[in-house]
């Protein structure tokens, strides 16, 4: 099993997620309202966050908050230039949970954010106050169940739902992720049994699998790898070299504040992989990390030692 030696992996901006920016701009307004405490009310069994992507997307993430709030200060400083550390601070110390995916098939642009958080109320009234729109959307029901219209903020670019007490959707087109949010609902709630159950395949899969595991490191995991390896590793080399089936890895914090990345790649044939190897080697250059051949068509990149910053960069956040 070969050893070899690499440099730190770079990656271009896949996209600056303005839709993050709105979530930085949401949850900002509670630091207006700090001193109030909301008692989120929620009804039957809730939806499991991550439950509320679909399975388009090309890339998938998983940010745990509590164990990554240093990555998540300076990635909301990052994005909202002038924003002081104590205010970045609060508005992380509001979320539990994050979980984005990014592009699609028919949208490479698209991005859906679902979070899990404690949100004030009045948020919404002061969304109305800086240009956004409150709007209704009647959702989407696998059992014909009658319920209530879901609200929405829109200001024209980007969209935002709060579909339970202390849950936020965000993307560019909110009703198909509201439409599977209440699906969601309803199955878990609903004392009807499915034939199949609902999604089995999506949630059977390595992706659902490997994200939403409950552990402190970030998970990724890129469906169409072709469409992300250019970012990835900092070369235009994805549709000559790098036929892949997928990537996944994680992003795991040290005891010295920084992260070190794993990364699996997993090739659509064994043909692919002695040369990918030999353009990483070209591309990367040389430190202590290492890529070990797993098998014919699997190759896993490790020991990339990468500070907060640097791991916003490549992820382009």
């Amino acid at each position: 099993m070969p050893t070899i030696k690499y440099g730190v992996l770079k990656l271009k901006k896949i996209n600056k997620i303005f839709l993050f920016a709105s979530l930085v701009m949401v949850l900002q307004f509670t630091t207006m309202i700090c001193g109030c405490k909301s008692k989120p009310v929620i009804s039957g069994v809730p939806v499991y966050t991550f439950n509320a992507l679909d399975s388009e997307g090309a890339m998938y993430i998983h940010i745990p908050p509590k164990e990554n709030q240093e990555l998540l200060v300076a990635f909301v400083k990052n994005i909202y230039k002038g924003l002081s550390t104590d205010d970045a601070e609060l508005i992380v110390s509001k979320l539990e949970d994050v979980y984005a995916s990014f592009g699609s098939k028919k949208d490479k642009k698209r991005v859906q954010v679902a979070l899990k958080g404690n949100v004030p109320s009045i948020v919404k009234s002061l969304l109305k106050k800086n240009g956004f729109e409150e709007k209704t959307y009647n959702a989407k029901s696998l059992i014909q169940s009658k319920i209530a219209p879901y609200s929405y903020f829109d200001n024209g670019d980007i969209q935002i739902s709060f579909p339970s007490a202390n849950q936020i959707l965000i993307s560019q087109s909110i009703p198909v992720f509201i439409d599977m949010f209440n699906m969601e609902k309803e199955v878990c709630n609903s004392e009807i049994v499915f034939e199949t159950p609902f999604r089995e395949d999506w949630k059977g899969c390595d992706l659902y699998k490997w994200i939403s595991e409950e552990i402190p490191s970030i998970h990724f995991y890129i469906v169409r790898p072709q469409a992300f390896l250019t970012n990835l590793i900092g070369a235009d080399i994805s549709t000559r070299v790098f036929k892949l089936v997928y990537a996944k890895g994680d992003f795991t914090k040290l005891p010295n504040q920084k992260y070190e990345l794993t990364l699996d790649l997993e090739f659509q044939n064994k043909i692919y992989v002695k040369p990918a190897i030999s353009i990483l080697i070209l591309t990367l250059g040389l430190t202590d990390s290492e890529i070990h051949q797993v098998s014919d068509t699997h190759i896993k990149l490790t020991g990339v030692h990468l500070n907060s910053n640097q791991l916003i960069n490549m992820l382009g956040l």
